[in-house]
């Protein structure tokens, strides 16, 4: 989660040594973005249906995860196995 929240807030400020007043600006952007959520979520609002890419990039890292937890593939294997989701999926998004 936290990795998640990094990146984003690298991508929101979009520098690599922000002054003060961006950081704050950025900071002030996340809690209205935060505030938002929390009233859509308050109001009922229902969560995206994922496609069915997303099910099978998520099935494929699942079948990875549970074989690895078997002891079928060693670690080096689930980090290669997850490396090739991900290719695969940057290949595809970028044709």
């Amino acid at each position: 989660m936290f990795v998640g929240y990094h990146n984003r807030l690298n991508s929101r400020i979009s520098k690599y040594h922000p002054n003060i007043w961006a950081f704050i600006k950025c900071i002030q952007g996340e809690e209205n973005r935060f505030n938002h959520l929390l009233i859509q979520m308050k109001g009922g609002l229902a969560a995206r249906q994922k496609t069915k890419q997303t099910q099978a990039i998520q099935q494929r890292i699942d079948t990875l995860y549970v074989r690895y937890a078997n002891g079928d593939v060693t670690p080096n294997e689930l980090l290669e196995g997850l490396s090739f989701v991900v290719a695969k999926n940057i290949k595809a998004k970028k044709k």
